[in-house]
């Protein structure tokens, strides 16, 4: 007879199979925070060389420009981490993606809500036979950058998705 050890268990451990959902969403984020990066640091450099050069003569526009640089690039950093984080299958990936999706639609609720008080005080200054091609670009430049966290919030959250980050190991 074998000796029972009882400090050797042998549990079953559950294996889920990685949703190809969540590859896609690891590179994607991968692709989209460092195309953010890409885009957002050459206007951050030139309004801190500007602000450098002549600290004086910064405006109120300026700064706040340049603040949301500074949370363009951490929410761009942010989203790299994550994209690593998602291709290993870690459970804070999952929770970090949902809670970036949320953000960004936050913010862009934000833009539309600025964009809205903008065009209601500019509105006669635009010239206005060029007034329905400014509005179907807001529109569809705002449905372009809300495309993307809709989609990564909803996939984020799906059945298959959850079992994966909850199975052990995950």
């Amino acid at each position: 007879m074998a000796d029972f050890n009882p400090d050797v268990l042998q549990v079953p451990i559950q294996t889920v199979e990685k949703p190809t959902s969540v590859t896609v969403f690891g590179v994607l984020n991968l692709a989209v925070g460092c195309y953010q990066l890409i885009r957002i640091l050459p206007g951050f450099y030139k309004i801190t060389v500007g602000a450098c050069n002549n600290p004086e003569k910064i405006i109120g526009s300026e700064i706040l420009v340049l603040l949301l640089c500074l949370v363009g690039i951490g929410l761009s950093v942010w989203l790299i981490v994550l994209g690593i984080g998602l291709l290993g299958m870690k459970k804070w990936s999952r929770r970090g993606s949902i809670m970036y999706a949320r953000i960004q639609i936050v913010l862009i609720a934000i833009t539309i809500g600025m964009l809205v008080i903008s065009l209601s005080i500019g509105w006669s200054s635009l010239p206005k036979d060029r007034l329905g091609v400014f509005l179907f670009q807001i529109v569809t430049g705002l449905i372009g950058k809300l495309a993307y966290p809709v989609l990564l919030l909803i996939f984020m959250q799906t059945a298959r998705v959850k079992q994966a980050f909850s199975a052990e190991g995950g």
